[in-house]
């Protein structure tokens, strides 16, 4: 079968040369949230989209993380979580799914950020099943995508005071300079530099678990600037500005936004392509001999 004609790796059942390929090669558009195109309504305190103006229904009961990838990382067993103000420095603790939600967004505006929610969680996934030896796939996602689930997740974190810095509690303010909303609506708006990093190298062996583990960075006034995150076992870094080297000089050698993840096997390889709409040049970042570890 043509290329073209075979179900697109983006995961929409439509074909792929009506979806991400283009005959040439293939591309994962960014999902359009349009924030700031939502009719107007009202505004309900605690929803911290609350300034467009739009809100609507009551406030929802937002999970921290998404509460579909949070069983998808539990699978058979636990989900555990580290980084939190109420756990103590370096304590990992296994909780129930339901106990991990902020009173934070209201329905309106829930739902209108569930599109990052999916993307994130087909990434996840797919990442998963290779992690796990699963059958080796060809996946690609839109990587402007996951950086806003990271942003819409550090923002839940943040508005429900569930982030620490030396087991203190953050006030949950980010850098006036960083325009969240913006952020979340348009992946043009995030300034140069400021994006996804993975500080792992090419062929490093990653844990896989299903940990999720946390740690906020904030700037010399206590403002957050960035997150980073253990999710499967593998590192990640979103910055929010563009990074200053000095403080976080493990981003030198780490790379910005990259095009490809493959975790590769002697049986075969799962790939995800992860596309970027920046101009740049984005490098592959290849992981091998994972090894499973008991949570």
């Amino acid at each position: 079968m043509a290329l073209g004609n075979r179900p697109c790796r983006c995961g929409s059942l439509k074909s792929a040369a009506t979806c991400c390929y283009d005959g040439r090669s293939w591309h994962k558009a960014p999902v359009v949230l349009g924030l700031r195109t939502l009719p107007p309504a009202s505004t309900v305190d605690k929803c911290y989209m609350k300034e467009l103006g739009s809100c609507d229904g009551p406030i929802s009961g937002e999970h921290l993380f998404t509460h579909s990838i949070m069983r998808l990382l539990q699978g058979d067993g636990e989900f555990s979580i580290s980084g939190v103000p109420w756990l103590a420095d370096g304590e990992t603790r296994v909780l129930p799914t339901r106990a991990l939600t902020a009173n934070c967004l209201c329905q309106k505006h829930n739902s209108a950020l569930s599109p990052l929610d999916g993307e994130a969680l087909r990434f996840f996934t797919v990442l998963k099943s290779g992690l796990d030896k699963g059958p080796c796939a060809h996946s690609i996602v839109s990587g402007h995508d996951v950086e806003r689930w990271l942003l819409k997740t550090i923002k839940a974190l943040a508005a429900s005071k569930n982030l620490a810095r030396d087991r203190k509690s953050l006030p949950g303010v980010f850098a006036s300079d960083i325009a969240v909303l913006e952020m979340l609506d348009d992946p043009q708006a995030w300034p140069a530099g400021a994006g996804l990093y993975c500080p792992m190298m090419t062929g490093q062996t990653a844990e896989n678990h299903n940990r999720f583990q946390i740690q906020p960075y904030t700037n010399q006034s206590g403002e957050i600037v960035g997150l980073s995150a253990s999710i499967l076992g593998l590192a990640f870094v979103l910055m929010l500005q563009p990074p200053d080297l000095a403080e976080v000089p493990q981003l030198l050698t780490a790379r910005f936004r990259p095009g490809q993840i493959s975790v590769r096997y002697p049986a075969g390889t799962t790939l995800i392509d992860i596309s970027w709409d920046d101009g740049r040049s984005h490098d592959p970042l290849s992981l091998q001999f994972v090894r499973e570890i008991e949570t």
